[in-house]
């Protein structure tokens, strides 16, 4: 009897956006702060629980609430 073994690629979620994992090597919530230099709001945002979908892993971004005032 053989094992595979499939190494799943992350996916982070914004919405409707996909980003591909730009550093495979360190921790997922490390990783999507990089994408933080286009996308400003992803410094503060946090990771959701991960999904499992097909041969990757998708990442929800939970971005933060937004206060104002008024």
């Amino acid at each position: 009897m053989t094992t595979n073994t499939i190494t799943l690629v992350r996916v982070f979620k914004m919405g409707a956006v996909r980003l591909a994992d730009p550093a495979p090597g360190v921790p997922a919530e490390e990783a999507v702060k990089l994408y933080a230099a286009a996308y400003p709001h992803l410094a503060n945002a946090a990771l959701g629980e991960p999904q499992v979908i097909g041969e990757e892993l998708h990442y929800p971004v939970v971005l933060p609430d937004v206060k104002t005032k008024g």
